[in-house]
């Protein structure tokens, strides 16, 4: 998808950013890729943290605490994209000897995409 017909497509900014934070998983134009590989059931994953910084770079003049609201728009705008393969989940993490919460936006490692082939079965 270029980006006058990802304009086109999604006229509103969470869903625009959720449109190109899925193509930024497979396309290296798009610039800085927030997906991680993941282990064992999980394919790969965005944690939400990561895509705060993400929004940050990829629109200019964005706050701090916008693109924190944001971060809940486009979750939900991917999973709804994804028509709900893609999904949420919580995991405890530690930083600097504090424990807390990080939501993940998750794509099963079995998910099937459309459009997508799966590697050596």
């Amino acid at each position: 998808m270029d980006e006058e017909m990802c304009r086109s497509s999604a006229n509103t900014v969470p869903t625009r950013l959720a449109a190109k934070l899925w193509q930024a998983r497979t396309d290296d134009s798009v610039g800085d890729n927030p997906w991680e590989n993941g282990c064992r059931e999980i394919g790969e994953y965005v944690k939400a943290s990561d895509l705060k910084h993400w929004i940050r770079r990829q629109e200019a003049g964005i706050s701090e605490s916008y693109a924190k609201k944001l971060v809940s728009r486009v979750i939900d705008a991917m999973l709804d994209l994804s028509k709900h393969r893609l999904a949420v989940r919580k995991r405890q993490e530690r930083k600097n000897g504090l424990e807390y919460t990080e939501r993940r936006l998750v794509l099963p490692a079995g998910a099937d995409i459309p459009g997508e082939t799966r590697g050596e079965e």
